[in-house]
């Protein structure tokens, strides 16, 4: 996977926002993530990020940061939303299937 990853804080977060995602970027946390991340919506496309986060283990806030690189990384696609425990989350999908209403609809 490419080591390039889109900016982990914003300009306007504080410099502690910076030095966390540096030092996840630096220890290689960041790419480990992605990758148990872009292999399971390769496995099970379709899935919200609280499903993922589930399934793998990683919990849902860590693992909507991963599908947010992987997103800009061009690795996975959004598809439409759905719920997932009384909220509405985007389905995340490989970016060589093209989502369908009906495809989301049969999940």
């Amino acid at each position: 996977m490419q080591n390039r990853y889109p900016p982990n804080a914003r300009n306007q977060d504080p410099w502690t926002s910076h030095a966390a995602g540096d030092s996840i970027t630096a220890s290689g946390q960041r790419r480990t993530l992605a990758e148990i991340c872009v292999e399971c919506v390769h496995a099970h496309p379709g899935l919200t990020a609280g499903e993922i986060g589930e399934r793998t283990g990683l919990g849902h806030p860590r693992v909507w940061r991963r599908l947010s690189d992987l997103k800009n990384l061009g690795k996975v696609i959004q598809g439409t939303a759905r719920q997932w425990h009384g909220k509405a989350q985007v389905t995340w999908w490989p970016p060589e299937i093209q989502p369908t209403t009906q495809q989301v609809r049969l999940l």
